[in-house]
C-alpha cells in the first residue's frame, strides 16, 4: 500500500528536547536492527527500490519499498517472518503486490545474487497522535548506519500518515519544525547507506527529470509539475542542510526553484496556486537571493577576474565572503515553505477528477500563457538597447519563465517540437545571461574598489562592454522572431 511520510533531521542540540516531546503520551521504544540488500550492480538502487530484513523486537520482518506517486509517497509491503525463523530473503513474499512487480522489473525473472550492503542499529521512540482528525505516527530514530567499516550517526524524526489527511500531517510536522529546528531530508536510510558504502561524500546534483503525463486532469498535471520541481529543489537543498553541496548543487537548486515558481505563477488557475505563491513567495525569494549571492561570489567573480586579467587589467585576489547556505535552507520560513508546497502538490494530485479542468482546457491555458510570454519577450527584447536596467532585467526573467514553462509543458505538446524551440532559445539565453553577469559583476567590482582601487579597471572595462552586449541581446531576440513556435 502507498505510505506518506516526511523525514526530518534533528539538530544535535535539540535531540533531548525532541525526545521529551515524543514522550508526552503513550510511547513505544524498540531496537531495530536491519540489513539492506541490492545486487553488486545496484539494480534496485537504479529503480529507487529498498529491500530489507529488519529485526523488530524478537521477530524479523521483510520489507520492500518502491517509488509511489510522488517524492514523499512510497509503495510498501511488509511480511513478518515466523517467530524464531532464520532471517533469509525470499522475494516470493512480495508476489502479487505492486512493490513485488517493481522488484521483478528491476531484477528480472531470474534475480541476481543479492548482497547486504548496509546494516543499521536504531533505537526508535514512537507514539501515534491525532491531528486534524488524522492519525499520525511520530518516530524518533537514534543510532548508526554501518557499511564497509564506515559508521554514520542517525538522529532523525519521521511523521508517517496512518489514516486521514496528508495536509494534517504536514501541518503537524510544520509545528514541530518551528519549535525544534527540524529540517526536511528526502534522503532515505537505504540511500544514505549506499552513499556510506561507496564512500561518497559529495553526491552529484539532482537534475530535472522530464515531466510525465500520468494525470487525466489539469489539476493533477499541475500537481505533478509542482512535485517534480520540488523533488529537484529538495534533493539539492538537503546537501547544504547536511553541510555539503557544491556550485552545481547551487545551480540545480536555483533551477528547481525556478520550475516551482513558474508553476505557481503561470498555472495558478489550475488549483488556487496564487494563494500558495502568496504564502511561500517571501521565503523562496529570500532563499533565491542568498543562492544568487553565493553563485555571484563563488563563480562569477573568479571568472570575471580571469577575463579582466586577459584583457590587460591588473591582477585581483578578491575572494568575497560566501553566505551560509546551510543556515539558509534550514531556516524555519524555508522549511515552512517546503511543507506548504508539498501539501499543495499532494492536494492537486489527489483532487477528484470530477469537475477538474480536462487536459484540453489545460493545453489551452498553457498555450495562452506561452503566447503571452513569447510576445512580451519579443516586443521588449528587440529594443533591448533602448530599455533601462529594470526593464532589461524583466526581459531576462520573462525569458526564463518562457523556457521553463515550455519545458514543463512537454507532456502536452509534441516532444521534438518543444525540444527544438527550447534549443532555439539558447542563443538569446546566452546573450542575456552574459549581459546580466557583467552588470552584476560591475556592481560587485564597484563595491570592492573602495578596498582595492585596482578593481576600478574592471569597472571601466565592464562598462565599456555594455553597449556591445546590449546590441547582441537585441540581435538574438530579432533572430528568435523567426523561430517557429510549437503551441500554434
Amino acid at each position: 500500500m502507498p505510505e506518506f511520510e516526511l523525514k526530518f533531521q534533528v539538530p544535535s542540540g535539540r535531540v533531548d528536547a525532541v525526545a521529551a516531546a515524543v514522550r508526552r503520551g503513550a510511547v513505544e521504544e524498540q531496537r531495530l536492527q536491519a540489513r539492506y540488500f541490492d545486487t553488486g550492480e545496484q539494480a534496485l538502487a537504479a529503480k529507487r527500490i529498498a529491500l530489507r530484513l529488519r529485526k523488530e523486537g524478537r521477530r524479523w520482518v521483510q520489507t520492500a519499498k518502491a517509488p509511489g506517486a510522488h517524492a514523499f509517497e512510497r509503495l510498501e509491503h511488509e511480511v513478518p517472518l515466523p517467530t524464531g525463523a532464520a532471517p533469509q530473503l525470499d522475494l516470493a513474499r512480495h508476489a502479487g503486490e505492486p512493490v513485488g512487480d517493481c522488484l521483478r522489473e528491476a531484477l528480472g525473472d531470474d534475480p541476481a545474487v543479492l548482497e547486504c550492503y548496509l546494516e543499521t542499529d536504531i533505537t526508535r521512540l514512537s507514539r501515534t497522535v491525532t491531528a486534524g482528525g488524522s492519525s499520525v505516527e511520530i518516530a524518533l530514530d537514534r543510532g548508526e548506519l554501518r557499511a564497509h567499516g564506515r559508521v554514520q550517526r542517525v538522529q532523525e524524526i519521521e511523521f508517517e500518515l496512518k489514516e486521514g489527511s496528508a495536509a494534517a500531517l504536514v501541518e503537524l510536522a510544520g509545528r514541530w519544525c518551528e519549535k525544534h529546528g527540524l529540517w526536511l531530508d528526502p534522503l532515505s536510510k537505504s540511500d544514505a547507506g549506499r552513499r556510506l558504502a561507496q564512500g561518497e561524500t559529495q553526491p552529484p546534483a539532482v537534475r530535472p527529470e522530464p515531466p510525465k503525463l500520468q494525470q487525466r486532469t489539469g489539476t493533477g498535471f499541475a500537481g505533478a509539475l509542482l512535485r517534480a520541481g520540488l523533488q529537484q529543489a529538495l534533493g539539492n537543498a538537503r546537501e547544504f542542510g547536511a553541510g555539503a553541496g557544491s556550485d552545481e548543487h547551487v545551480h540545480q537548486l536555483r533551477v528547481g526553484l525556478r520550475r516551482v515558481r513558474t508553476v505557481l505563477r503561470e498555472l495558478d488557475a489550475l488549483g488556487d496556486l496564487a494563494s500558495v505563491q502568496e504564502q511561500v513567495g517571501p521565503a523562496l525569494d529570500a532563499l533565491f537571493q542568498v543562492l544568487g549571492q553565493h553563485r555571484d561570489r563563488a563563480t562569477l567573480v573568479p571568472a570575471l577576474e580571469r577575463e579582466v586579467l586577459a584583457a590587460g587589467g591588473p591582477p585581483l585576489a578578491w575572494r568575497p565572503a560566501l553566505p551560509d547556505l546551510g543556515a539558509a535552507v534550514r531556516a524555519a520560513p524555508v522549511q515552512a515553505a517546503w511543507l506548504q508546497l508539498l501539501a499543495a502538490a499532494h492536494r492537486l494530485e489527489q483532487a477528484p477528477q470530477e469537475g477538474a479542468p480536462p487536459l484540453a482546457t489545460t493545453r489551452r491555458l498553457v498555450r495562452k500563457r506561452l503566447r503571452k510570454l513569447h510576445a512580451r519577450v519579443l516586443q521588449e527584447g528587440v529594443r533591448f538597447e533602448t530599455l533601462d536596467e529594470p526593464a532589461r532585467h524583466s526581459v531576462r526573467k520573462r525569458l526564463k519563465r518562457l523556457r521553463y514553462l515550455a519545458e514543463l509543458s512537454q507532456a502536452l505538446f509534441p516532444d521534438r517540437a518543444v525540444d527544438s524551440f527550447v534549443g532555439e532559445l539558447k542563443a538569446l539565453q546566452d546573450a542575456l545571461g552574459l549581459y546580466q553577469d557583467e552588470v552584476v559583476g560591475g556592481e560587485l567590482m564597484r563595491e570592492h574598489a573602495a578596498e582595492e582601487p585596482a578593481a576600478w579597471f574592471a569597472v571601466g572595462w565592464l562598462a565599456g562592454r555594455e553597449p556591445l552586449l546590449a546590441k547582441q541581446c537585441a540581435r538574438a531576440c530579432r533572430r528568435l522572431k523567426k523561430v517557429d513556435v510549437f503551441w500554434d
